[in-house]
């Protein structure tokens, strides 16, 4: 058995959503210039690099990311998908419905569009005209009942280009509006570069912090 990485590092240099503000670090004491010990200073959106989406990022009655089980982030059923996508293209419904019987009974549905190899080689493209997911994508993936996250190798679930379609995917997906409290994880920014055919577990353990909707992110898989 062996262990593979599916999230980057965090760095000054990782691409960012939009316009949301780029990771700034500082390094606040150097034994090189004579401190006791070496110590940073991290400033960063918590929606910068490999992140998971908690229900309160889009849901005003979720719940926020400290709040879900640590058991919740451990997946045992995992699905990969190969759905090829390029710039600003959505993944639908239709995309998905060929994948019924992968997806039922999977707690975490990986998708590989293959736009993850722009993230070192073209960081502007990866940020700003990344696929995304369409609304009708979200209303077909919340009737599996076992699915409990998707990830996926985009910066974000919700395309730059196609807001409305954004908005509308992550607001059903974290559970907006629903009675029984059921919501789906997104992992975003995900590092699917891998030869993940034999997977078998999945961890992706968010940073918990208190008080907010998501969280930072390291993922691994046992294959």
């Amino acid at each position: 058995m062996k262990r593979i990485l599916l999230s980057y590092p965090l760095s000054v240099n990782t691409p960012v959503y939009k316009d949301n503000p780029s990771v700034e670090i500082q390094q606040q004491s150097s034994i090189d210039q004579g401190d006791l010990y070496n110590q940073f200073i991290i400033t960063s959106l918590n929606h910068n690099g490999t992140h998971i989406d908690g229900p309160w990022h889009f849901n005003p009655q979720g719940l926020k990311i400290s709040e879900i089980p640590i058991d919740y982030f451990i997946f045992t059923h995992p699905t990969i998908l190969d759905i090829p996508k390029g710039n600003d293209e959505l993944i639908t419904k239709a995309d998905l419905e060929p994948y019924e019987h992968q997806i039922a009974g999977s707690d975490l549905l990986l998708i590989r569009t293959g736009f993850g190899k722009f993230r070192s080689s073209d960081p502007i493209r990866y940020s700003d005209h990344n696929p995304g997911f369409a609304a009708d994508a979200a209303s077909y993936l919340m009737v599996f009942d076992s699915l409990r996250a998707v990830g996926m190798d985009m910066i974000s679930s919700g395309s730059v280009i196609h807001v409305d379609e954004a908005i509308a995917f992550h607001q059903i997906m974290l559970g907006k509006g629903r009675v029984d409290g059921k919501f789906i994880l997104l992992i975003e920014d995900m590092n699917l570069n891998h030869n993940l055919s034999g997977i078998e577990k999945v961890y992706a353990v968010p940073l918990y912090i208190e008080g907010v909707d998501s969280s930072f992110s390291t993922v691994f898989t046992e294959a």
